[in-house]
Parts: C-alpha cells; structure tokens; sequence
C-alpha cells in the first residue's frame, strides 16, 4: 500500500495518515464490549484481539431508525491489525518514502508508551520533476 502511495504521490508530496496502536488493541479494547444507545440509533460493539497476531476484530452491530420510526438491525464484521510504530517506519523507508514525523494522535507531541493512536507524516522522495 505504502508503495502505491508513493507512486501517487508528485514529488516531493507528503501523506498524512493515523493508526491505532498496539497499546490501544491490548489495554483499552482488547476483549470489551461497547454499547451505546442514541436517539435515532444503538449500536454494540464487540472486540476480540488477538496479541500473538496482532488482529483485532470487532463485530458491530447497529440498530437504525427507518423513517416509519421502527428499527432496522444491519450487521458488519472489521478486521485490523496492531502495528508497531518501528515497523509501520521501516514498510514506509522500503516503499521509498521520508518519515517527516511520528506524533501522539493528532498533535505535535512525541509518541509515549500509552499512545492510543499514531499521526505519521510522511514525503515522497526520488522523483524528479
């Protein structure tokens, strides 16, 4: 994927993306279970996380509310993994991209042990115009 973003990219572009860390997988949502109940929808939220893998997967299950005011029940299943942040800049260094910075979610903070979530910026480099 890094790859072809550095392909996309014009030279010199930069791509800014975030990432939930393995911190958050394991200590905050690891085996929970999420509820919550709006006006015009529920939802539930059931995670499993596998440290070994580094998969979590999370069922969702939303209840909306169709215009005859009953609710509609649809179902989804997500995958993701956990990725450490030496990793994620190494697949980022091999795709031929420049790591610009890593910060604590969306700020200008250094990341901590207990970050949950990653900003990364990153630049093409190589291309000539």
């Amino acid at each position: 994927v890094f790859r072809l973003v550095n392909n996309y990219l014009d030279p010199g572009g930069i791509f800014i993306f975030d990432m939930n860390t393995p911190y958050k997988y394991a200590e905050l949502m690891g085996d929970a279970v999420i509820a919550e109940n709006r006006e015009d929808s529920s939802f539930i939220w059931e995670n499993d996380y596998d440290p070994e893998t580094g998969i979590n997967e999370y069922a969702l299950t939303l209840f909306l509310r169709r215009d005859d005011s009953l609710y509609e029940k649809e179902e989804e299943l997500h995958t993701q993994r956990a990725w450490s942040e030496q990793t994620v800049r190494r697949l980022l260094e091999e795709a031929g991209m420049k790591v610009l910075a890593v910060t604590d979610a969306y700020t200008d903070k250094p990341v901590r042990a207990d970050s949950q979530r990653l900003t990364y910026m990153v630049m093409e480099q190589g291309k000539h115009i």
